[in-house]
């Protein structure tokens, strides 16, 4: 996973004098010389040549001087790296003992060519090629995934021959169509490929709407490296030729990639879905929530039109029995048959069709 945060001052100074700078380095997976450049624009006073040797040494050093004040000092944003720890051989996990096993065996690289390594080499040595001169395979043939110059294809397909063979001796099955090379590990299905990488050549001036813009000239590199292209956070996906090693000597390395990226697609997938499921109670709560509270206002709601009704009705049968007796002290007849004792009798059966008690009665 990656998250962002921006350099503190105090905290950086603060932590420059207490480690030495590669230390600090490793902690944000930046070089140290990216700590230096930092230090400078935050102003920073960081320690001497010599300073750690020296005090590891027991030998006197210059006094940590106190943080300058600095009025509007740059926010230089960051990307945080969280990091998955290393499986251990001892784990416990069957996945990660696993892991250790593959990255800790040998990969034989076998005399025989596989035949999806031969019909890659008669796809890649008549594929055309792309801005930097490395074959791409054309849509309409399934190859494995390789993309390098063709300096670099016979050393490729070597490449891959040990990697594949070596995937189907542990029972697993590799994948081949138009669009990517993949194999399934621990359930998951993991894209792999082998392509050549590119460095940067120089920086070019080129026109803009704006006027000129510099731009980023690259060119291959002439060495190889193993990509996981379904990789998931947290884990390397890359293994190339460096100054020291090459990358047939990193092929446990690469295999035990894919291995770390299976199952960590497989955590991922367990950690969405609980996830989800996790939101859908909540919604559901929450609608259950909203359904209480709605049949409460209803509730609520109906007995303030009982209490209404109830009130209007009490009102008429109060009025009637006054209008009644009004109506016997003036001398007007209030007989059954008579206007006013009909409109009385109508009176009361309106009192009774509000009154919400009689209807309860009933029932």
């Amino acid at each position: 996973m990656n998250d962002y945060d921006y350099w503190k001052r105090e905290l950086l100074y603060a932590e420059v004098w207490e480690q030495p700078a590669s230390k600090v380095a490793e902690k944000y997976s930046v070089s140290d010389v990216a700590i230096g450049k930092l230090c400078r624009r935050l102003r920073v006073p960081v320690p001497g040549r010599g300073y750690w040797a020296r005090k590891a040494a027991g030998q006197p050093v210059k006094q940590k001087p106190p943080l300058p004040p600095f009025k509007n000092p740059p926010v230089i944003v960051y990307r945080k790296h969280f990091r998955v720890p290393e499986p251990q051989i001892n784990s416990a996990d069957p996945d990660l003992a696993k892991i250790a096993a593959v990255e800790h065996t040998e990969v034989p690289h076998p005399s025989l060519e596989h035949r999806l390594i031969e019909k890659a080499r008669q796809v890649l040595e008549r594929a055309r090629t792309d801005e930097y001169g490395r074959a791409v395979h054309p849509q309409s043939s399934a190859c494995l995934d390789i993309n390098v110059s063709r300096e670099q294809l016979d050393r490729a397909l070597n490449v891959m021959n040990a990697l594949v063979f070596s995937l189907e001796s542990e029972g697993l099955k590799v994948m081949v169509n138009k669009e990517f090379t993949a194999v399934e590990v621990f359930g998951k299905t993991v894209k792999f490929g082998i392509e050549e990488d590119l460095r940067l050549k120089e920086h070019r001036e080129v026109e803009s709407y704006s006027g000129t813009k510099l731009v980023k000239v690259y060119e291959r590199s002439g060495n190889l490296a193993f990509r996981v292209w379904s990789h998931a956070t947290g884990s390397r996906a890359h293994w190339g030729d460096s100054k020291t090693r090459r990358l047939e000597e990193l092929l446990p390395k690469c295999l035990g990639g894919i291995y770390r990226h299976a199952r960590l697609l497989r955590i991922e997938e367990e950690e969405s879905r609980q996830r989800r499921l996790k939101w859908e109670r909540e919604r559901e709560e929450e609608a259950e929530r909203a359904r209480k509270a709605r049949e409460e206002g209803e509730r609520v709601q109906r007995l303030e039109t009982y209490i209404a009704n109830w009130t209007k009705a009490q009102q008429i049968r109060a009025f009637v029995d006054a209008y009644e007796k009004m109506s016997a002290e003036t001398g007007e007849s209030t007989a059954a048959d008579s206007p006013r004792g009909q409109w009385i009798a109508w009176a009361r059966r309106k009192a009774d069709w509000f009154d919400p008690l009689v209807e309860l009665k009933k029932d």
